[in-house]
């Protein structure tokens, strides 16, 4: 999640998302096909734990690593005993023991990927990133995300590095509470306040009486697993 700074609302929005979808169990699906249970894995920038938690039931162990007291207090709370949360940079993180794999799920720049790879894992390397680019919430058409795929692939492709590449969609829209919330959600990936007459036209009514409310979003992502001991020397 990078230099996300965590906040008790968007700390509430994505909770509410994770629970109302199979977003992160079919992310750790994904990724489960390639590893054996008795994997370690490294998740780097895990967020509040939602991938680590269902990558926890594939596999032997799940480190996360957040640099946000929020989103580690949230890991704690979520995760089984077989996952661990730490608070602590990942970019300057030592492990006394490479992982068996590592997770870097729409963390790090395109140029960050290989040196992380190197130093953290002494097997394969996943990386979940949008295969386009996207506003995501925003209401601002000429909003867009960073990094993308393909500058993930570039990184790899400039390095040599072969890869192998996973291509799958998920709903993982926004349920809310009332219109209140909606305009409060909208307001901050926005970055502005914005309208109710904005809001109510990217609102779907629900039979949901605690979320009688939903937004949308089918999320186009991709994914990259490469070696990394074919990735070079540390």
């Amino acid at each position: 999640m990078g230099d996300f700074v965590w906040t008790d609302e968007s700390i509430r929005w994505m909770r509410d998302a994770a629970n109302e979808s199979r977003y992160y169990q079919t992310i750790a699906q994904q990724i489960a096909a390639y590893l054996p249970p008795s994997t370690r894995v490294f998740d780097a920038g895990g967020g509040l734990g939602d991938l680590s938690r269902w990558l926890s039931y594939h596999v032997e162990h799940v480190t996360v690593m957040e640099r946000d007291p929020k989103a580690v207090a949230s890991v704690r709370a979520l995760c089984p005993p077989n996952v661990t949360a730490m608070l602590g940079d990942v970019f300057t993180y030592l492990p006394d023991r490479q992982f068996d794999a590592l997770v870097l799920c729409f963390f790090g720049k395109a140029n960050e990927i290989l040196p992380l790879a190197r130093e953290l894992t002494s097997g394969k390397t996943f990386v979940i990133q949008m295969a386009e680019a996207g506003k995501g919430f925003s209401l601002d058409a000429q909003a867009k995300h960073g990094e993308t795929i393909a500058d993930a692939e570039r990184a790899l492709q400039s390095e040599g590095v072969a890869y192998s590449k996973v291509a799958f969609e998920i709903e993982h829209g926004q349920p809310l509470r009332s219109i209140e919330e909606a305009i409060a959600f909208f307001s901050h990936y926005s970055k502005r306040e914005v309208t109710r007459e904005e809001v109510e036209a990217r609102l779907t009514k629900t039979d949901n009486a605690e979320f009688p409310f939903y937004v949308p979003q089918r999320r186009k992502l991709a994914m990259l697993v490469f070696d990394a001991l074919k990735a070079g020397p540390r």
